[in-house]
């Protein structure tokens, strides 16, 4: 088995969610609900949508952070077992519902589904370091 497919589609989430931030700022800066200046600082009110998007992506470079190192370490260490792909691509496939639960607007918007999502992909991502830890101290 191989890190590469679950390291990309997190890369590919992370770069499909910047293009789509960049389409709605420039939606929202031609329906001149926006200006282009306010990006400099993010001053001003901003549409909800937008928002929205800019969290999203933010927040790709918090927790799925930890996980492409996780996933290289494997790649150099070569000690990965049977768990140690399923704690990957569970965080991967609950990373995939949480994007998806975040594309909507979150204003109004039921947010257990999402961070009912969010903890179980922080608990494999959890496990897996946890597994990695074991496996380093026990070959």
């Amino acid at each position: 088995m191989d890190f590469i497919l679950p390291m990309s589609i997190m890369a590919l989430i992370i770069i499909f969610l910047a293009f789509r931030l960049i389409f709605l700022a420039g939606k929202f800066i031609y329906a001149k609900d926006i200006t282009i200046d306010q990006f400099q600082l993010y001053d001003g009110e901003f549409p909800d949508k937008l928002k929205s998007a800019r969290y999203q992506f933010q927040n790709m470079f918090e927790i799925p952070l930890l996980f492409f190192p996780l996933c290289i370490a494997h790649m150099i260490l070569k000690n990965a077992s049977l768990p140690d792909y399923v704690f990957v691509w569970g965080f991967v496939v609950f990373r995939v519902l949480h994007m998806l639960f975040r594309l909507q607007n979150q204003r109004g918007l039921n947010i257990r589904p999402r961070t009912i999502t969010f903890i179980i992909s922080l608990i494999f991502l959890g496990a897996g370091w946890i597994k990695l830890l074991l496996n380093s101290i026990f070959i």
